[in-house]
């Protein structure tokens, strides 16, 4: 694959946000109110955390989405050109907020997240297929109106790109998806899909397994024991490292997605490629945010 023009390029159609981070000592109950010890403002939202992990893995990354004419706009656009990641396909929606998300993260490295998604609502159409003429991979996500999402997967099949379908949040199920390879869902998610909790670790295996039904392949991430990768040939448990210093669980999940797709479109074989999607996700733990502080995931893909 030395000469595919394709080697190595992402494209990412997806959600793109402002999150405003703020520090508390544990997580709010109901009717709690906290006093956060600092707070900042970042680059979030799936898609954009996705391209982000994709880039600092050495990826030619491509964004595909939408932000408003606010103000707020103007920060992502800047992080995402800085960069490297091609936003000419970010569209500019007139009359629309800019997607925001209100992340609490707590000393244990534990999050709570509500998410306005914005101008990323108002992005129901598809028109970036020229951004697919050269990409090996197309990752998408359940942050983005589904017809969007399934018109850019579609896209991507016609012209032979593989594509990997993240159903995080979990909305519906649509038949465009059964082209995913891999299709990415936590466990909480899997369940949704197939309408059955699993009930322990041991049921995990079991449940990505009849996940085959609906896609190519399927990965269901177990948070810190790693994920389990399910193809024709059977169930792969991939342990994740462990990790002492945990500062912030928050894109964790892209970051595994994100470093996945540079794999595949650097070539590598799916197990490998889902291995260093968790090396990258335990890593992302050790850093406070998301998408626009991952650290450099290149020496990962390097192993």
């Amino acid at each position: 694959m030395t000469g595919d023009p394709r080697l190595g390029n992402v494209v990412v159609a997806g959600s793109i946000n402002v999150d405003t981070f703020l520090r508390v000592p544990h997580l709010p109950a109901p009717g709690e109110t906290l006093i956060a010890s600092r707070s900042s403002v970042r680059l979030g939202g799936k898609g954009a955390n996705q391209a982000m992990a994709a880039r600092r893995a050495g990826c030619r990354v491509t964004m595909v989405g939408a932000v408003g004419d606010d103000r707020t706009s103007r920060h992502p656009l800047r992080v995402l050109a800085s960069s490297g990641v091609d936003a000419q396909h970010v569209q500019v929606i007139r009359g629309a907020a800019t997607g925001s998300a209100v992340i609490a993260v707590d000393d244990a490295g534990e999050n709570l997240i509500i998410v306005d998604p914005g101008a990323n609502a108002r992005l129901e159409r598809f028109e970036a297929a020229a951004a697919l003429a050269d990409a090996a991979v197309l990752v998408v996500q359940g942050e983005m109106p589904m017809t969007f999402t399934a018109e850019a997967v579609v896209a991507a099949s016609r012209v032979g790109v593989r594509v990997i379908v993240n159903l995080a949040p979990f909305t519906r199920w649509l038949a465009e998806f059964s082209v995913a390879d891999p299709l990415i869902l936590n466990e909480v998610e899997a369940g949704q899909l197939l309408g059955a909790q699993p009930g322990g670790p041991e049921d995990i295996a079991e449940v990505a397994s009849r996940l085959l039904g609906y896609c190519r392949s399927a990965v269901v991430t177990i948070g810190a024991r790693g994920a389990v990768l399910v193809t024709e040939s059977g169930a792969l448990h991939i342990a994740a490292p462990s990790i002492s210093d945990v500062i912030d669980s928050t894109g964790a999940g892209d970051a595994f997605v994100g470093v996945t797709a540079a794999a595949l479109a650097f070539g590598r074989t799916l197990p490998s490629s889902v291995r260093a999607g968790v090396e990258a996700a335990s890593e992302s733990v050790r850093h406070e945010g998301a998408g626009e502080s991952y650290p450099d995931f290149i020496s990962i893909l390097a192993r």
